[in-house]
């Protein structure tokens, strides 16, 4: 297994200053993990600061941790030009990192379609818009994906008909093996229906209540979820591993995105992983 480390995990600690990208890829070299992502999500900043992005670059190259996906927010909803080019930019970005995968959204996490009608209309507006960032990736030989996440394009079966419809051999999926459970689906059901079109898997865990407190997120089959350590929650992290194991070239990245003290909750879920990875 090719296990790595989303930037995603040091959040609260990029957030605060206590961390930048370079002190995270020095963490990185240090830990069990062999490659990081960048996650942007919804911030510019990247697309704004091209000396950073080359200095973290040759940081990366320097210190053998590849940079190996670049995540970004994206609303391609109505297929806008000004946001495609915005995502033609990130892509740029990518490419200056060296990653050769990047994910973008299609809407906001929380939109959800009113009606069967909604959804359609939207949805052939989101595979036009994902053909233009997917070619301009092909020019750059990057892979485009798109992440089984937020409430709309998730679950298994609507990504595996948006990448048959995208129709492009260098659009694929950056599989998240818990996000499916905002939706109602099981994480075995997700990870077998997309395992095959992943080009990069993420691996969290949850844990799963029918009722909870404040701070939970409740999904759409009236669940409630709370990110956790791998291998302390719910989700059956031996079983979709062992699923994992048959795709050995893909990376896979910690999300850790749970409540307990990190950097210690990052370290103690990659070896989580990688102990319930070999026993599965």
């Amino acid at each position: 297994m090719k296990l790595g480390v989303s930037s995603y995990c040091f959040r609260s600690l990029m957030t605060s200053g206590e961390m930048d990208l370079i002190a995270v890829l020095d963490w990185v070299a240090a830990s069990p993990a062999g490659h990081i992502e960048v996650a942007a999500m919804d911030g510019e900043y990247y697309l704004e600061n091209p000396d950073v992005v080359n200095a973290t670059a040759k940081h990366a190259e320097n210190i053998g941790v590849p940079i190996v996906n670049y995540l970004v927010s994206g609303d391609l909803r109505s297929a806008d030009d000004k946001e495609i080019d915005r995502l033609r930019r990130q892509l740029d970005v990518a490419h200056r990192f060296g990653a050769r995968i990047f994910r973008h959204d299609v809407a906001p996490w929380s939109w959800r379609e009113q009606d069967p009608g909604e959804f359609e209309t939207t949805f052939a507006q989101v595979v036009e818009g994902c053909r233009a960032v997917a070619d301009h990736a092909a020019e750059l030989g990057i892979t485009s994906t798109i992440e089984n996440h937020g409430f709309f394009m998730n679950g298994s079966d609507r990504l595996a008909r948006l990448v048959h419809a995208v129709d492009r051999p260098n659009f694929r999926v950056t599989l998240d093996l818990g996000n499916g459970l905002c939706v109602g689906e099981v994480p075995g059901k997700t990870a077998a229906g997309l395992i095959d079109l992943a080009a990069s898997i993420g691996v969290k865990d949850f844990h799963i209540r029918r009722s909870a407190g404040d701070g939970w997120l409740k999904t759409l089959a009236g669940d409630y979820l709370l990110g956790t350590i791998s291998g302390h929650g719910d989700v059956d992290l031996p079983g979709l591993l062992a699923l994992v194991n048959t795709k050995p070239d893909v990376p896979v990245s910690l999300e850790f995105e749970g409540l307990e003290s990190t950097p210690d909750a990052i370290s103690r879920s990659l070896n989580n992983i990688l102990r319930l990875a070999g026993a599965a």
